[in-house]
């Protein structure tokens, strides 16, 4: 059993660990608050894309970024994982539905320090990038599209995937496999059909091959904007479970704290009542 000022040491020192975790909580709820109003990306601007890319889909729906190539079965699967603090187990999440997903020839691409160390142990070869900036840097975002399109349009692969945590609320986050390439006929599939001729310029390949371009650009801004946010509500509920579970542990130690001192007070007025009934004898 622990002694009276062991037991007081531990409650002192919970207490104020409880109010630092506090302290970090609140400080994730403000950049969660901050991050939700900064440069949200435009949902309007990737369906307008898509309906432009809907005009043109059946013109050559067997085109390369409209459909798989035949008879090829390699992916690149992007990882997007994060380096902040307290989200080992969200990482941990999008790792397994990478291993549960992934075939052998699969091309992998991990984004954090995080997400590569857990690939080293597992012995799986990758390519990393940075984890995603709290800025959104659209160098960061083209230099991964880049990559990405390079490996799809030279046909070294034939799927695009992204597996990310996709912000639901503030205590709920979703991890995601998402399918960028190639864009599939249900994509356009409620694009009312233009009439009439449709002139491209500078020409069919060229006109498309910059559209997917600047579609896939416009999506990696929205996932990597909803994978900052679900990365800092996850922060904030790990945060939240621990500034709960330090509370169960601290009464449990008052408690103890206090039928220790009571124990030790009885344990006195007995030895002085023990004391006083020999002198009256």
């Amino acid at each position: 059993m622990l002694s009276a000022s062991q037991l007081k040491y531990d409650v002192d020192f919970n207490k104020n660990l409880g109010e630092l975790i506090e302290i970090m909580k609140l400080a994730s709820v403000s950049q969660l608050n901050q991050f939700r109003l900064y440069r949200k990306p435009s949902v309007d601007f990737i369906k307008q894309l898509e309906i432009i890319l809907g005009y043109i889909y059946p013109l050559r729906p067997e085109h390369i970024f409209f459909r798989p190539a035949v008879g090829e079965g390699v992916s690149a699967v992007v990882l997007v994982s994060s380096d902040e603090g307290f989200l080992g187990e969200l990482n941990a999440l999008l790792v397994n539905k990478l291993t549960g997903i992934r075939k052998d020839n699969d091309e992998i691409i991990v984004l954090g320090n995080q997400g590569a160390q857990y690939l080293k142990e597992l012995r799986i070869e990758f390519k990393q990038f940075n984890s995603i900036s709290d800025k959104l840097e659209l160098d960061q975002m083209e230099e991964l599209r880049d990559y990405v399109f390079e490996l799809y349009f030279k046909r070294k692969v034939s799927r695009l995937w992204l597996i990310y945590p996709r912000f639901v609320s503030v205590s709920l986050q979703q991890i995601e496999l998402e399918e960028l390439l190639p864009l599939t006929g249900a994509l356009f599939s409620k694009i009312t059909k233009v009439s009439g001729e449709l002139l491209l310029e500078p020409g069919f390949d060229s006109a498309v091959s910059g559209w997917v371009q600047l579609w896939l650009l416009g999506k990696i801004y929205h996932i990597f904007w909803s994978a900052k946010l679900a990365e800092f509500s996850a922060r904030i509920m790990h945060l939240e479970g621990s500034v709960q579970e330090l509370g169960r542990i601290n009464q449990n130690l008052k408690l103890e704290y206090f039928k220790y001192l009571h124990s030790l007070s009885d344990k006195t007025i007995r030895e002085v009542s023990a004391a006083r009934m020999l002198r009256k004898h």
